[in-house]
């Protein structure tokens, strides 16, 4: 019975020995991954041809509710409130595509820039948890948030040559 006992306190110890056990953290800032790989300068571009090309697009629908609009300015005097209430409500529908437009590019320029970065997104995540496998973390945190805000108040140096995997994913990355 005492032997039992004597594995239960033994196996309790280990436990709380383990649970106590301070855990091991790395942090890095992932913008600054993406900002070094070459496949950024590439999604750049495909996302700039793309917007370039749809603002051409947005131009073109601009000019021609401005032509629209000019051209009732100009005949407004001999038409009746009938037709002026009727080209008014032709603009502002116009005006309402336009403003649909606008709101379509700009949301199918954040599909395409999500399409175009979650492979590197991907790979980014790899290289992560394979640092984090070689080093032996059990977590890794973000440096910042989307907004540039530090999530890390303080590091102190010894943490930062230690902790900071940023060089060691980038180093994967570009290799």
């Amino acid at each position: 019975m005492t032997k039992y006992f004597n594995l239960s306190i033994a196996a309790v110890l280990l436990l709380a020995a383990g649970a106590y056990s301070q855990p091991k953290i790395g942090y890095l800032n992932p913008q600054d991954v993406l900002d070094e790989l070459p496949e950024k300068v590439e999604v750049e571009n495909q996302l700039n041809s793309f917007l370039d090309e749809k603002e051409s697009e947005f131009e073109e629908k601009a000019i021609e509710f401005q032509s629209a609009r000019t051209d009732i300015q100009q005949r407004m005097d001999g038409m009746s409130d009938a037709e002026i209430r009727r080209e008014e409500e032709r603009l502002q529908a116009m005006n309402q595509e336009l403003e649909a437009f606008q709101t379509q590019i700009e949301r199918e320029l954040q599909q395409r820039q999500a399409q175009l970065l979650q492979p590197i997104l991907n790979e980014i995540n790899t290289a992560i948890e394979s640092v984090a496998k070689e080093l032996e973390l059990d977590y890794v945190l973000n440096e910042a948030t989307g907004e540039g805000e530090m999530i890390l108040i303080f590091v102190s140096s010894e943490g930062k040559s230690e902790l900071d995997i940023t060089q060691k994913v980038l180093n994967i990355m570009l290799n």
